[in-house]
């Protein structure tokens, strides 16, 4: 590709580089493609203007091949990351009809208007580069120029994307699948051959619906083995103040956050518990990102899993529970309450009981309320949250509601004082694409 003009932005012409996205396996990832073909209401364009594609009432259709593009090696001193061209193409492999031979094949997509971003690539000679290997460039014409795209560019225009896909509600199903012959050419990938750019929410979504579990943190997009703990920890600095050491794509939810999510609001996350004598509560969700954990062990916590926030039985909400008196009575399945959220679930919910350090002078906690309510040193320590800011630790085995600090800080609203809370439970609205479960009917 000449160092020329590339792209104009306002026509879209045959030959022109736009973005989209395709599944790959369970990757829902940016895909980079030259276009070939344009079609407008059916008829075939050399060109087209670019707020006419994008309008509802039309019906363009683009064709494209799915370019080949590596990653560039970035010196400590420059973090910025580009993908560059390197004249190849994704390939396929594709058997000839009527034998058993196979041959391979360009990818080609045919890309509605609504799943369509052009973008402008920056010209840039491979030569004067000293942050790629130029014998990966071989099939450059002339072997001396190509074209780049910064990776946040096209991790901006992914998110883009999967963001007009939830709105418009489309199936995880109407994205086109690629299996290349070559699988380190797609999804594309960074150097130490992790999946560059891609949409974690969906590829979730495609786990999801495979039967896969999630092992990728939805909030930070760390693999994980044990979310519940991971997650849990993330909420426990939130509660705290208390910075995380690496950024977060999403924030922990404002208000009673999922344990295994952290979002909040969300109609999947809701999650019940049976607890039937002695025996271990059992309990049931919908969220995509729950994890079969011990809950025996989780509930006391450990070195290697210090996260207690477990789903708990509200005593002031089921004071007394099927099960739990008789053995003779068959238990019965009630809302559960993260562990991490119980403070904020007895301020909002139970107006007549006393929190202390947020509420006063009303009717004291019961003492096994006051215990489940406790963190310990453990968790706190693990979760780096500073001494000041720990959490409060209640000495239920004296008197009840007899706090043994009062040093609560609070990053979340809902845990502000007392004045501010209201007698029921607030509703929350929930913005597109915090969460998966703007798509419902992508499963």
């Amino acid at each position: 590709m000449s160092s020329g003009h590339i792209t104009d932005i306002n026509s879209f012409l045959v030959g022109d580089i736009f973005v989209t996205l395709l599944r790959s396996s369970q990757t829902l990832s940016i895909a980079v493609l030259r276009s070939t073909s344009i079609f407008l209401n059916n008829v075939s364009h050399a060109s087209i203007n670019a707020t006419i594609m994008k309008s509802a009432r039309t019906t363009a259709k683009v064709i494209g091949q799915l370019l080949a593009i590596l990653p560039t090696h970035p010196s400590p001193e420059s973090l910025q990351l580009s993908f560059l061209w390197n004249g190849g193409y994704v390939k396929v492999r594709s058997t000839i009809q009527g034998t058993t031979d196979s041959t391979e094949r360009v990818v080609t997509i045919s890309t509605t208007r609504s799943m369509i971003e052009p973008i402008n690539p920056e010209p840039t000679f491979i030569w004067l580069r000293d942050d790629i290997n130029a014998d990966d460039f071989t099939e450059i014409k002339g072997g001396q120029s190509t074209w780049q795209v910064s990776a946040d560019t096209l991790q901006a225009a992914c998110d883009l994307l999967w963001a007009k896909a939830v709105d418009m509600k489309s199936p995880l199903n109407s994205f086109s699948s690629v299996s290349p012959s070559d699988p380190k050419n797609f999804p594309y990938r960074l150097a130490d051959g992790t999946p560059a750019v891609i949409s974690t929410e969906a590829s979730a979504l495609l786990a999801a619906s495979e039967g896969a579990h999630i092992t990728v943190c939805p909030l930070c997009e760390a693999s994980v083995s044990d979310m519940c703990c991971h997650v849990g920890m993330h909420i426990l600095r939130a509660m705290t103040n208390t910075p995380e050491n690496m950024s977060l794509k999403e924030p922990v939810g404002a208000v009673l956050p999922c344990g295994f999510c952290g979002h909040s609001g969300m109609p999947q996350c809701a999650i019940t518990i049976t607890v039937q004598g002695d025996a271990v509560p059992a309990w049931e969700m919908k969220c995509i990102y729950k994890h079969i954990f011990r809950y025996g062990s989780a509930v006391i916590g450990s070195k290697n899993t210090p996260s207690r926030n477990v789903p708990v039985k509200c005593e002031l909400c089921h004071p007394t529970l099927p099960g739990r008196t008789s053995r003779k009575v068959q238990a019965i399945s009630v809302d559960a309450v993260w562990r991490y959220n119980l403070t904020e679930h007895i301020l909002t919910d139970h107006d007549e009981y006393v929190v202390p350090g947020h509420r006063e002078t009303r009717v004291a906690l019961p003492s096994g309320v006051l215990a489940t309510m406790a963190f310990l040193e453990l968790e706190q320590k693990a979760t780096h949250v500073p001494k000041e800011r720990w959490l409060t630790s209640y000495d239920h085995t004296e008197k009840e509601n007899i706090p043994a600090s009062t040093s609560r800080p609070s990053k979340r609203p809902a845990l502000n004082s007392a004045n501010s809370m209201p007698i029921k439970r607030a509703h929350t609205s929930v913005q597109v694409l915090h969460t998966s479960s703007t798509l419902p009917e992508l499963l």
